[in-house]
């Protein structure tokens, strides 16, 4: 088709003005007969506005497509649909006449007058006709008010007659908002020259082709993948529109729905903007246009979460919603060339993962409405974008080809650079990253993030150099595009989460999380290509490999008949075993994530070890609630967040059975069923156990009339006692201001001091025999011994009310 992109000059062009009587109907006979009808007024462009060039270019193809023996088949083949992409790619609108013909092609139909593969249906017997009807005349009344009435007629005919044979084709149930959407999808299409059998099969293949399922749904799917693209690009944005409850159903349903129809005051510009849509032939493509829209608002956005309004939300939905409604016609090549730029900068990995579930031959609205469906679940729990394994390898075997070659001839190559490159993180235990990883991966230690937040603010910024570092120099491993690698078994990856979490909050572009982990990664490596696509890979330590020796070897297979190497085999894959189970033991339970983020990103006001946020009970409080242990009470919790007095909801202390003993519960000791150990306990709560070194055990903490009982999960059923203490050796209790939910007991013992002058209230370990009840001559202090921590991510406060219920009725009955 090369002959037909020729240049004309201008003499030529003037020619072809004067004498070209190009009006569509000498041609009409190759798309069937069109409507004996004109359906709408100044629908045109004029032809002081026509491109010449393409129009020869398109009228010359068309003709030679015409003049073929047969037609390729009812469905145009790709060939066909590629020599019109030839002519009309990078160009403007379509010349008025011919954009039917073209449209019909780009979207895989080839009519002619023998076969139609939908014919309309003629009987109108729904059970909402009449409302049907209805809705039809209104949408013609307000969109076409400058026809005569007998164009409206003919044309709330056509519509009417369309959109009952769709309802029953597709068995799609009558809506008004549904209907409404399908009205302003034909509101361009109207504009055609096309028969109603035509239409309808032009508007049928639309719908399936571009218009994603679940668009209905105030939790869609689509969505759900839009807000994921926002956060990728632009995680401020996405932010704010998050902090104003803004969801993304409530300004681009109508976007998804009409493709742009509704929301477009100019008619001429919905036609441009289609003639450009439909030949890049990528359904995906609206995501990006809206995400244009949004990001191009920014600044308006920030103004309105700042402002003093009491109509933030509306406002912003207001914004957003006519953000599209002023594109002209010589804005949408601009605006689809930046669409597309930011497409082709976004992992496609989502596009794969979404595909069939958005787009197909069945009903757009077949997706089921419940939040369990699993794509919509995918996206729903997806904490920021995801990558598959097969993508990110593909853009390391890329980058490495593009590194390794230094010939202008493969620099000047458009074609390989279109990819996304990764600047992979991977944030696995030391041990697992040794036995295995990305040759162009960077390792973060994540535990860092709890239990030194200065070293690992230092750690991100070395690995922000690194990939500044790697980007200046064309190396491999760098990218703009930042990939976090988990192990693949959520139980580990809860400090991977948070790793992600605090970059997004501080609102980094272009982050991705690897799907399914590096576990995702092994598999598509395993056996063949391991060795050559991780680096350091040793086989017997590699959790991984462990796991499929596990599950495809006998076990009669590691015996040898001297018993020797077998020996060294069987210890070493134990070794490795053990160290896949203490790194999942480390990591921390999931209710833990969301709370602990504002206590991981803010290490200096949330407090260390300092206790500079702890707050000692002062001698102005000493009547606020009975001692303790013959002690003032020392819980160091904000005054607003101090435990209440009250009874708990689960009961008062009678209903604790009395004759439950959980002395000889000793650490260590195996329970076999956890619920029924917790029904014989009226007094539990679900929480997680943080040790010292900041390792999380989940599990139960319990209260008795004499002790405090921590009860990990080892399993859904099984546990093991990790503590049992005295509540008569508990000294103090302390919270963060910040963080109620995370508790720490302290334990000891209390030992006379020499008579001082010391204030009895004043703050710190001190307490004077006085208040204990003693003699005035003696004073006492208690000495830390232990300490135990917990985290509850509900019913903080019930849980030390009722421990300090318990203490007090205890020193009751004790005196």
């Amino acid at each position: 088709m090369d002959e037909l992109l020729f240049t004309l000059n201008d003499d030529e062009l003037q020619e072809l003005k004067n004498t070209s009587s190009i009006d569509g109907d000498e041609d009409d006979h190759l798309f069937g007969t069109p409507p004996p009808r004109n359906r709408s007024k100044s629908t045109g462009s004029g032809n002081e506005n026509v491109d010449w060039e393409l129009t020869l270019s398109l009228e010359t193809t068309l003709q030679l497509i015409e003049g073929e023996p047969t037609a390729p088949s009812p469905n145009c083949s790709e060939e066909l649909i590629q020599r019109i992409l030839d002519v009309c790619r990078g160009r403007g609108g379509l010349p008025d006449h011919l954009r039917g013909k073209v449209w019909v092609i780009l979207i895989g139909l080839y009519y002619n007058n023998k076969s139609t593969k939908h014919p309309l249906i003629e009987i109108y017997d729904l059970k909402e006709q009449n409302e049907l009807r209805n809705d039809c005349t209104e949408f013609v009344a307000k969109t076409y008010s400058s026809n005569s009435p007998e164009e409206h007629s003919s044309i709330v005919s056509s519509l009417e007659s369309i959109l009952t044979s769709y309802l029953k084709h597709q068995k799609v149930a009558y809506d008004k908002s549904i209907i409404l959407g399908y009205l302003q999808i034909l509101k361009p299409l109207l504009t055609l020259n096309l028969t109603d059998t035509q239409l309808y099969n032009t508007f049928r293949m639309i719908i399936t082709q571009y218009v994603p399922r679940d668009v209905f749904n105030e939790h869609g799917l689509p969505f759900h993948i839009f807000r994921l693209l926002l956060l990728y690009h632009e995680p401020e944005v996405c932010s704010v529109v998050d902090s104003l409850r803004v969801l993304p159903h409530s300004y681009a349903s109508q976007w998804f729905l009409s493709l742009f129809s509704s929301a477009i005051a100019n008619l001429q510009s919905i036609l441009v903007l289609w003639d450009v849509y439909l030949q890049y032939r990528d359904p995906f493509l609206i995501y990006h246009m809206a995400l244009v829209l949004v990001l191009n608002a920014k600044d308006r956005l920030l103004e309105i979460k700042h402002s003093d309004s009491s109509t933030k939300k509306a406002d912003t939905i207001q914004l957003l919603s006519t953000l599209p409604a002023n594109l002209e016609p010589s804005d949408i090549p601009d605006f689809l060339t930046i669409s597309q730029h930011y497409a082709s900068q976004t992992p496609n990995s989502y596009r794969r993962m979404f595909e069939s579930a958005l787009y197909g031959n069945d009903s757009f609205l077949t997706l089921s409405n419940s939040s369990t469906s699993p794509c919509r679940r995918v996206a729903m729990q997806s904490l920021c974008l995801p990558v598959a394994a097969e993508e990110l390898l593909n853009s390391i075997r890329m980058a490495k080809s593009l590194s390794s070659n230094d010939s202008t001839d493969s620099r000047s190559s458009t074609d390989a650079y279109m990819f996304v490159r990764f600047f992979v993180v991977d944030c696995r235990p030391a041990e697992q990253y040794n036995s295995g990883r990305l040759p162009t991966a960077f390792h973060l230690d994540c535990a860092l993030m709890l239990l030194e937040p200065v070293k690992f603010n230092t750690a991100v910024q070395g690995l922000l150099l690194a990939q500044k570092d790697a980007l200046n120099v064309g190396a491999a491993a760098g990218g703009e595009h930042l990939c976090f690698v988990g192990s693949g078994r959520e139980e580990e990856d809860q400090y991977v989460h948070m790793v992600v979490s605090s970059f997004l909050q501080r609102n980094t572009q272009k982050v991705a999380l690897l799907s399914g982990g590096f576990q995702s990664l092994h598999e598509l490596l395993y056996p063949d290509n391991i060795e050559d696509g991780l680096a350091d890979h040793n086989p017997l330590t590699c959790p991984e490999c462990v796991l499929q020796k596990t599950s495809v070897t006998p076990s009669s297979s590691t015996v040898s008949r001297d018993g020797s190497p077998a020996s060294d085999s069987r210890s070493k894959l134990f070794t490795a075993k053990l160290s896949l189970f203490s790194s999942t033991l480390k990591a921390k339970s999931a209710e833990m994530k969301g709370k602990l983020i504002d206590y991981i990103n803010n290490p200096v006001a949330s407090g260390g070890s300092s206790g500079a946020d702890e707050k000692h009970v002062k001698s102005s409080d000493k009547n606020k609630s009975k001692p303790y242990r013959n002690l003032l009470p020392v819980f160091m919790i904000d005054d607003d967040d101090e435990p209440s007095d009250e009874a708990s909801p689960s009961g008062g202390l009678a209903d604790l059975d009395s004759t439950t003993d959980v002395t000889h519960f000793h650490p260590g000791t195996r329970i076999r069923s956890i619920k029924q150990f917790l029904k014989q306990h009226n007094f539990h709560w679900s929480c997680s156990e943080v040790l010292s070194d900041g390792s999380h055990y989940e599990g139960y903490v319990i209260v008795t009339r004499d002790n405090l009982l921590m009860i990990r999960e080892l399993d859904r059923d099984t546990g093991e006692v990790s503590l049992n203490r005295l509540l008569n050796s508990i000294i103090k209790i302390t919270s963060k201001k910040k963080h109620p939910e995370l508790i720490t007991f302290k334990y000891g013992h209390v030992v006379k001091l020499p008579s001082t002058s010391s204030d009895p209230g004043k703050e710190g370990d001190e307490i004077s025999d006085k208040d204990r009840g003693g003699g005035e001559e003696e004073e006492t202090a208690a000495e830390i011994t232990h300490s135990d921590r917990f985290y509850l991510p509900s019913g903080s406060k019930d849980f030390v009310s009722n421990v300090k219920r318990f203490i007090d009725s205890k020193n009751s009955s004790d005196q």
